[in-house]
């Protein structure tokens, strides 16, 4: 193993096939004997594979428990969700399905439903944790899902990896909304829900540096690496695909629209019309996506911190003027 090196192509897709690829053949052949479920759980890779990935070691020598140990004294943190450990079920007969399950096992049917609303969670204890919450110097967003979910025949596996500076605007406003807000007035304090490939993950502005393709044969497709200098901006879908969310409402997307056409005509238009109007600026103009995830953060979340601005500590207030 001393040929490998974190950073490098090569170490991910070794690193991938002996914690994954190996074990899932291994239980797959046990279940065929057992006859119990065939699940091979992703465990802790994508902290393994990050730090392959990102060429940054863990904290494992006790450097008060980082996920990442960077350059500079800085630190990351890795949140990992994993939809292809989820039990999916049969759709003739209900029973328990292993998501690497073609057919039932009870009943032989191949009408199996898969389930995909894993999610990263982020927690907060409490009011010191709160206040570090953007400390670390990049999040590290991973997620291991199917490449068709609606497709049980294919079981293919993509794995991605973003990267998020928490002093962004969609990122830091979504804490603070979670914490003083939402958190506060629940009863179970249940971790904050970051929904991959949803608008509130996508305002975070997040940079693909990792995606890779695992065959159902074991065979492993790296195409985003850094070493291959191709990692991009995951941006916004056009705008009008968020017509439906909730977290935007209708006054957030007119006061956007009002930004870049002070004079536009809103009269008798509803949400994915005035979300139409800012896509068509933001192709015409050329608007940037970390400006046009900034003025969405703006618009949805400050109205909703201002009023609470005193429970938000000072070190958290440091990044954002407009809470200061």
């Amino acid at each position: 193993m001393g040929k490998y090196q974190l950073g490098t192509l090569e170490a991910s897709e070794e690193l991938i096939r002996d914690l994954y690829i190996d074990l899932r053949n291994k239980v797959n052949m046990w279940s065929r004997i057992t006859m119990q479920t065939p699940q091979a759980r992703m465990g802790y890779i994508g902290q393994h594979l990050t730090s392959v990935v990102t060429g940054f070691p863990g904290g494992k020598s006790g450097a008060r428990g980082y996920d990442l140990i960077m350059d500079n004294n800085k630190h990351g943190e890795i949140k990992t969700c994993y939809r292809v450990d989820q039990l999916g079920a049969c759709g003739d007969c209900n029973a328990v399905v292993s998501s690497l399950e073609k057919k039932c096992s009870i009943c032989e049917s191949i009408n199996i439903v898969r389930k995909d609303d894993s999610k990263w969670l982020i927690g907060i204890q409490h009011d010191e944790e709160f206040a570090k919450m953007l400390e670390p110097y990049r999040y590290y967003f991973v997620l291991f899902e199917f490449e068709e979910i609606n497709n049980p025949q294919n079981t293919n596996i993509v794995a991605s990896i973003w990267e998020v500076d928490p002093t962004t605007k969609g990122f830091g406003y979504c804490i603070i909304d979670y914490y003083i807000n939402i958190r506060a007035n629940s009863h179970s304090k249940a971790p904050f829900n970051m929904w991959p490939h949803q608008l509130k993950f996508a305002l975070t502005n997040p940079k693909l540096i990792y995606r890779s393709l695992i065959s159902e044969e074991g065979q492993i497709k790296t195409e985003i690496f850094p070493s291959l200098s191709n990692s991009y901006i995951d941006e916004l879908n056009t705008l009008g695909e968020y017509s439906r969310t909730r977290t935007i409402t209708l006054d957030a997307a007119k006061q956007v629209l009002f930004k870049y056409n002070p004079t536009a005509i809103t009269s008798g238009k509803n949400k994915k019309d005035i979300l139409g109007m800012i896509e068509d600026i933001r192709v015409s103009n050329n608007i940037s996506n970390s400006e046009l995830c900034e003025e969405f953060a703006d618009a949805i979340y400050l109205p909703l911190l201002l009023p609470k601005k005193d429970l938000i500590p000072v070190e958290l207030k440091q990044y954002f003027n407009k809470l200061q």
